[in-house]
């Protein structure tokens, strides 16, 4: 009698040169997925929801039902987690998901490494969050913005940033023995420090700054997704698919900084905070986005969509063009590059953070059924952007087409 698959895989993992704690964290993949999702579920919902015409929002307001929500509500509204939950998971995720299926292996098989994964990232984004807010408190107030650290006393700031290092320790110590994981996860926090913490504090340090941020939140958490997924594969890694992915990474990370810098930018001339966008005209940061920062990014994602050979992402952009032209014709929204506009959207920012993920998703459970798991599981962590998407797509090809269906019926008639 043959052995099944997962005893296969648990011989190979068993022989490979992975370290003891590794194989021990990947042969346990499903204590590994239960806990995870028991430490994921009460973040993703604590976010009071409400639905509005254009969709589902996260009601800003602590809705106060108790001394336990309260709590939790407190806790969401320091790590500002509904600001990242989606926009910098969801595409680092999806560099896991799509190196899993360069490599022909399910992800549903590795989903230890995928969970794995997403508990490496929530110390970096909770510090990242709690250090910019705490060297903000002056010059948000300055500018009118709200922080969430004015008031709280230096040993609640302490104690935050404390337990945001330990979590971020555990990874350390975990991949103390994988090279490029190590140094692409120590990166990050480097480039997160050095971008918020003074005397540095590179934030207020022109382009140097739009760099740190793009090298922090995007580049090496997708460097480190790339490299987990082919450890937890045990399979080598492609330098022209890492490389690729670097390059969106850094292409969209930059966009997406100058993007913010461009938003904030009046707020930041008030308080006098040297930024980027502040420091020039509007269009130099809108220029430098649009003809440096997205082609590095496009050149990125045509690569890493020659290399998956798969149809469905391809599909995937096309209903996010269409969409893009329905909201154009029909809303009158302009897609933008970098520069905010009365009436934008984000060029391809749904493709990314849904149409992106899903498809990748997709593309793995046609030969791989057990995705199909991975697939609802990401929903349900992930659903806030999807409902938005999937409802603007009804008002947007569904709407439309029962429009013109009653058209031709009255016409009958």
């Amino acid at each position: 009698m043959w052995p099944s698959p997962a005893s296969a895989a648990a011989v190979r993992l068993q022989s490979s040169s992975l370290p003891p704690q590794v194989k021990l964290l990947l042969m346990n993949a499903k204590r590994i997925g239960r806990a995870g999702i028991s430490l994921l579920l009460p973040i993703v919902w604590s976010f009071p929801r409400t639905s509005t015409r254009k969709g589902w929002r996260w009601n800003k307001a602590i809705i106060a039902s108790g001394p336990a929500h309260a709590m939790r509500d407190g806790v969401a509204a320091v790590l500002r987690a509904g600001e990242w939950w989606d926009y910098k998971l969801v595409p680092i995720l999806t560099f896991f998901y799509a190196t899993c299926l360069l490599l022909g292996s399910g992800i549903g098989e590795l989903w230890g490494g995928a969970v794995l994964l997403l508990l490496s990232l929530l110390p970096g984004a909770a510090y990242v969050s709690i250090i910019n807010d705490i060297t903000d408190v002056h010059d948000d107030l300055a500018a009118g913005k709200r922080n969430r650290m004015v008031g709280r006393s230096a040993a609640f700031r302490m104690i935050a940033i404390l337990l945001t290092l330990a979590g971020g320790a555990i990874f350390f110590w975990l991949w103390r023995h994988e090279r490029l994981l190590l140094a692409c996860y120590g990166a990050a926090w480097i480039a997160f420090t050095l971008y918020s913490v003074p005397p540095v504090r590179l934030k207020a340090r022109g382009l140097a700054g739009v760099l740190a941020d793009a090298c922090g939140a995007h580049l090496f958490p997708t460097m480190v997704a790339v490299a987990l997924a082919c450890a937890s594969a045990q399979q080598p890694v492609d330098p022209v698919w890492l490389s690729a992915a670097a390059a969106w990474a850094l292409g969209y990370g930059l966009r997406g900084n100058l993007w913010h810098q461009l938003l904030d930018r009046e707020r930041d001339i008030a308080a006098g905070v040297r930024t980027f966008a502040e420091r020039h005209p509007p269009h130099v940061a809108a220029r430098l986005g649009t003809w440096l920062a997205f082609p590095l990014e496009v050149a990125g994602l045509a690569i890493l969509l020659w290399k998956m050979a798969s149809l469905l992402p391809l599909l995937g952009i096309a209903a996010h063009l269409c969409f893009c032209y329905r909201r154009m014709r029909l809303w009158q929204m302009r897609p933008v590059i970098a520069d905010p506009k009365p009436g934008f959207f984000i060029f391809l920012h749904e493709y990314y953070d849904v149409l992106l993920p899903l498809s990748v998703l997709a593309a793995s459970a046609v030969t791989h059924p057990a995705d199909l798991v991975v697939l609802g599981l990401h929903l349900l962590l992930f659903h806030r952007r999807a409902l938005v998407v999937a409802e603007d797509a009804w008002k947007l090809v569904g709407k439309s087409v029962k429009m013109h269906v009653e058209r031709r019926l009255i016409r009958g008639r």
